[in-house]
């Protein structure tokens, strides 16, 4: 590498504004070249940048930019929940979604595994923010798939991101990359590792970018504490140049959607980390017994032991179908909560909402059911009611199995009304008693 003078970057972001209300919150950070070097302890120091250099794989390369400066923020926020299918973004279906999402797993090498948490990080893609005219200075559409993978005794974050773009290949500019590579199907890929501190602590990040020929741009980045990653630059190269990422590759025929985050009924208060795999697969095996017991189970979308981490907390869930209808059935598993008591029956709380039964078990554990009728269905957004049966077993130990299933009722029916029905009550009751009995 020639000598040559260094510039090094100083940003100040002594003032982070974070935005949360009623749907998801995107910050983009967009540098202002007015703005004045800041010193002080809210400074951000990049690696220094050596200009000029050789970066293998170009021809040519300019200097770094002279307005680096300060990070100004801008935030929007998303009016409503995103989804997949979204027709101002018809380059990502759910199954489109969910074949990227196999196609990088697939590509991980076999001993770096994805810690276990919820599927939205999970290395999961998940639907696009859609901001609508909102939409802040830059912002440019993507899905991201994000997690923690681990390899050895390194782990680091990982996050990947694809969207459309018209922009092509850049120039190679000095602190922008490593080096560059042209693969034979004309995708080009650029590698770079560097670091930032911020309080005297640093964060090093390794990044590979492809520029596919049909446009689609990938980012794929890790960012650890230590300078040792799980991917190597060329395994990180690798996912990102996949051509099932490339957003003009269709998704296989019958490619199903990523699985969802889920939620735990309960009050729980640990965290992901207190989940152990063992826990989560003697849970799955306890419920899969339970189930292929019962004479009539009804067939599911997928095994009813399949659990996940909830989205917050210690517990694991599922959401499934019942298939050929609409009847949905949600299981979580939690630890930590105490044994309920039934409510006064003339305690004017109690005259509100479901009518809850309970009964004790020789063991001690209390048993909590209860049926929504018509009157106390939930209705969702778009006026669908929807009609519940629970059972929650909680267990002296604090075991807490909650299982719930519902059906939508059609709104376009007319009088007399024909009430769907949820899955009866004996498979629910069996299935919160499955022999789960520690958590985690």
């Amino acid at each position: 590498m020639p000598e040559g003078r260094r510039h090094d970057v100083i940003i100040d972001i002594s003032v982070i504004v974070t935005v949360v209300a009623l749907g998801v919150v995107a910050a983009g950070l967009l540098r202002s070249p007015e703005s004045a070097v800041a010193e002080g302890d809210s400074a951000v120091v990049s690696e220094p940048i050596e200009y000029p250099v050789d970066i293998p794989g170009c021809p040519k390369v300019e200097p770094p930019p002279s307005d680096e400066g300060d990070l100004v923020m801008s935030s929007s926020i998303v009016d409503g929940t995103p989804s997949y299918d979204d027709p101002a973004f018809p380059w990502l279906t759910s199954g489109k979604a969910g074949a990227m999402s196999g196609a990088v797993l697939a590509a991980l090498p076999a001993d770096v595994t994805v810690v276990l948490a919820a599927p939205s990080q999970s290395v999961t893609f998940q639907p696009v923010d859609d901001f609508g005219d909102a939409a802040p200075d830059g912002f440019e559409p993507s899905t991201s798939a994000r997690g923690e993978l681990a390899r050895a005794d390194s782990s680091a974050y990982a996050s990947i991101d694809v969207r459309p773009s018209d922009t092509g290949v850049p120039a190679c500019v000095a602190g922008a990359l490593d080096a560059r590579v042209a693969d034979s199907d004309g995708t080009v890929i650029d590698t770079n590792d560097s670091w930032y501190e911020w309080g005297g602590n640093r964060t090093y990040f390794r990044t590979a970018t492809a520029y596919h020929p049909d446009g689609t741009q990938v980012i794929a980045n890790l960012t650890g504490e230590s300078a040792e990653f799980p991917l190597e630059a060329a395994e990180l190269a690798t996912v990102a140049a996949l051509p099932d990422l490339r957003l003009t590759v269709p998704a296989p025929a019958g490619a199903s959607a990523p699985r969802q985050d889920c939620y735990v009924s309960s009050g729980e208060t640990g965290t992901v980390a207190d989940i152990r795999p063992g826990s989560v697969e003697a849970a799955d095996d306890a419920l899969t017994t339970t189930w292929e017991s019962l004479p009539d189970a009804p067939p599911l979308n997928r095994p009813i032991g399949s659990l996940v981490p909830g989205s917050y907390g210690s517990g694991v869930c599922t959401d499934l179908e019942v298939v050929g209808t609409d009847t949905a059935l949600s299981i979580s598993v939690s630890g930590g909560s105490a044994l309920p008591v039934a409510l006064d029956p003339y305690d004017p709380e109690s005259a509100y909402g479901p009518v809850i039964e309970f009964r004790t078990l020789p063991d001690g554990s209390v048993v909590e059911s209860y049926d929504v009728d018509i009157a106390n269905s939930l209705v969702s957004e778009d006026g669908t009611t929807e009609l519940t049966r629970s059972v929650t077993v909680t267990r002296p130990s604090g075991v807490q199995v909650s299982v719930r299933s519902s059906v939508a009722l059609d709104r376009t029916q007319s009088a007399p009304l024909v009430l769907p029905d949820p899955l009866p009550f004996d498979i629910l009751d069996a299935v919160a008693q499955a022999p789960i009995v520690q958590w985690p």
